[in-house]
């Protein structure tokens, strides 16, 4: 990519690790836009390159930004309540779970919500928000990040849950599918914040 990223803006620290566990999150170079996924062989490129851009006298920007996932559209509330809980995994486990279930009823066609139980998982949703602080607003597309092929397959999740026959069958899916995407997650992505996503996060 061909972006140029202001650097005469001075940063407190060259630092920009902001939590290494269980996912990691670095504070981007860029005030304004979306946060970013990327790959952590990406992630790694891109740091070197960073520190390069720094060291060297007079170089005055960034030449790229990592090849990456732009986490608008919904992903941004699900990153937000993410990193609200970054400290602790089984937090951010639930709030990787809603976005299951969130994405379940809004865009899977599962058998099990064409009866009355949808009122159930709406129920089960609304309870869950309002402990985790999360929301989506909006029109939202997405709420499950995404994944490279070659990480997760993307017709698993609904696969699982369309063939769900029962409730629990369908809360289980929810879990199981949810818990292993998290996983890849941890072991092979890093998230990237604007400092306008930080300020609201953190403000």
């Amino acid at each position: 990519m061909a972006e140029l990223i202001d650097l005469t803006r001075k940063f407190q620290n060259l630092e920009n690790l902001i939590a290494s566990q269980p996912l990691e999150w670095r504070r981007g170079d860029w005030f304004t836009g979306h946060a970013m996924m990327c790959t952590r062989e990406e992630s790694k490129r891109f740091e070197a390159h960073r520190l390069e851009a720094y060291q060297v006298e007079g170089h005055k920007h960034i030449g790229f930004v990592p090849n990456h996932f732009k986490l608008d559209d919904g992903y941004h509330y699900t990153v937000m309540g993410l990193f609200h809980h970054r400290d602790d995994e089984a937090m951010m486990r639930r709030v990787y779970t809603l976005a299951g279930l969130m994405e379940c009823v809004t865009n899977v066609p599962s058998p099990i919500l064409r009866t009355d139980l949808l009122r159930r998982v709406y129920q089960s949703i609304m309870g869950e928000r309002e402990r985790l602080g999360v929301v989506w607003r909006g029109q939202v597309r997405h709420f499950l990040l995404p994944l490279h092929t070659e990480c997760y397959n993307p017709n698993r999740f609904q696969h699982h849950i369309v063939s769900a026959q029962s409730l629990k069958d369908l809360y289980q899916a929810i879990q199981g599918e949810t818990d292993t995407q998290f996983d890849r997650l941890v072991e092979r992505y890093v998230f990237y914040l604007p400092q306008s996503f930080l300020n609201r996060a953190l403000g």
